[in-house]
């Protein structure tokens, strides 16, 4: 395990010890998608589910209980800098309606507690411009999980898909290129317009 991962791992132990558990009632993550090793693959499943309640999102793996239900979420854990979800949500004439959420802590730390939440419509052609990259970068295919982490420090990239019943889940370590990286800048810059100073980009 990196340095990087332990004091990931570490930050959660310490909102566990604090009482923040609440959102163990909430269920994020199916067992087993983060890491074969029930130890590790509820610690991680922790981590994460800790800073998407922070953000104040819902659980994706929970909506593809509804048949209809197509949603994409980008949740971007930078180690020393906010946590950002964006997530758009698709609407039965095509359309999307894009929220971007944003928390006082740090990725690799304590989440915080919320400072933005902006939401705003899409048209027909940005939506569909998006469902078409999630086509071409074959999302639905990826593998979860890669023994990608290069580094002490970086950021966890990871893309949730809900879709006709069926939910789906991959994150890349500070990913330079790749499909996860071109979901992420579209939904992050190109549809929500952040404006990410160039050292905090990784």
């Amino acid at each position: 395990m990196s340095n990087s991962t332990a004091r990931f791992l570490t930050a959660v132990l310490v909102l566990t010890f604090l009482g923040t558990t609440a959102f163990s009632q909430v269920v994020y993550f199916p067992k087993r998608t983060l890491d074969t090793r029930p130890d590790l693959d509820k610690l991680l499943t922790d981590w994460y589910s800790a800073q998407l309640k922070a953000l104040e999102e819902p659980s994706l793996f929970e909506l593809a209980k509804t048949p209809t239900a197509q949603s994409y979420r980008f949740l971007w854990l930078r180690s020393f800098h906010h946590p950002i979800a964006v997530r758009l949500d698709i609407k039965a004439d095509g359309t999307g309606i894009l929220t971007t959420k944003v928390t006082s802590g740090a990725g690799g730390y304590e989440p915080g507690t919320l400072i933005e939440n902006t939401t705003k419509p899409l048209t027909t052609h940005q939506t569909q411009a998006f469902l078409a990259k999630i086509q071409q970068t074959n999302f639905w295919l990826l593998p979860t999980a890669t023994n990608d982490q290069k580094g002490t420090d970086g950021s966890q990239w990871m893309i949730e898909g809900v879709n006709s019943g069926k939910y789906h889940f991959v994150k890349r370590w500070s990913p330079e290129t790749g499909p996860i990286r071109e979901l992420g800048i579209s939904l992050a810059i190109e549809l929500a317009g952040m404006n990410i100073p160039k050292d905090e980009f990784y």
